[in-house]
């Protein structure tokens, strides 16, 4: 083997390991939402609904809302979501706490609807309570992995890390799912809790969640196909070397 060959394996193989490396890194530092597209129900979810609201979070098929009976729109994937429903005034959340490694940056996807059948949202009272002035919307928020104050007086705001969707109201009768993609990577190291939280007391409100993913990708790295250059790089160094290393010829 020559020494071209030779250097030619040795950087192949080296190639090789980082990719390799590549790999394993972004396994590591991915991180995960459980169960995001409710196939299992809301295993994996959390849900806190104000005390004496009506309705709740509820997993459904789609066609019509669990409760009240509005027609919803079928799932954006697979064969169930989240949806909200109620029979009178309420306040409701659904969260999940999600782990975002450090040295990664992460994306956030998630599918929604904001259904309001009065047509009078979003109305935004400063508040999730649904016990107040008129508040009716839909908003999905960033906060800390210890926050509570669902319902609080100035819950809208206080204590929220980012809000990922402002809030929001459709009126009736809605046909399918938006889609919103936000940067995590801001808190990159830490555990945040995501939470979809919708309030109503003018009418019934079907606020829907689906597709809930969050796309993790490593610090980039060589991988084999910067193999090609590389090898030309290291054969130019091994002529140069060569060169240096030829005696020349004295003068007579």
């Amino acid at each position: 083997m020559t020494s071209v060959q030779k250097l030619s394996a040795k950087v192949a193989t080296f190639a090789a390991v980082l990719a390799v490396s590549a790999l394993s890194s972004n396994v590591a530092h991915a991180a995960s939402v459980a169960n995001g597209g409710f196939e299992a129900g809301l295993t994996g979810w959390a849900v806190v609904d104000q005390p004496s609201s009506s309705g709740s979070w509820f997993s459904t098929g789609g066609g019509g809302s669990p409760q009240s009976g509005f027609s919803i729109p079928a799932p954006s994937e697979g064969s169930s979501y989240a949806v909200t429903d109620q029979f009178g005034p309420g306040s409701h959340v659904l969260f999940q706490d999600v782990l975002l490694e450090a040295g990664s940056k992460h994306t956030l996807k998630f599918n929604w609807f904001a259904q309001d059948t009065t047509n009078s949202g979003p109305i935004d009272a400063g508040t999730m309570t649904a016990f107040g002035g008129a508040n009716q919307h839909f908003r999905v928020d960033l906060v800390a992995a210890t926050f509570t104050d669902w319902f609080g007086a100035s819950s809208s705001n206080a204590g929220v890390l980012a809000n990922l969707l402002a809030p929001t109201a459709q009126g009736s009768t809605v046909s399918g799912f938006n889609t919103t993609t936000f940067d995590l990577t801001p808190w990159a190291g830490s555990t945040v809790r995501l939470a979809f939280r919708e309030v109503d007391n003018q009418g019934f409100f079907q606020a829907g969640v689906d597709g809930v993913a969050v796309n993790s990708s490593a610090t980039a790295v060589p991988t084999p196909a910067l193999l090609p250059g590389l090898i030309g790089m290291g054969i130019a160094a091994l002529r140069k070397r060569k060169n240096e290393g030829v005696e020349q010829p004295s003068e007579a």
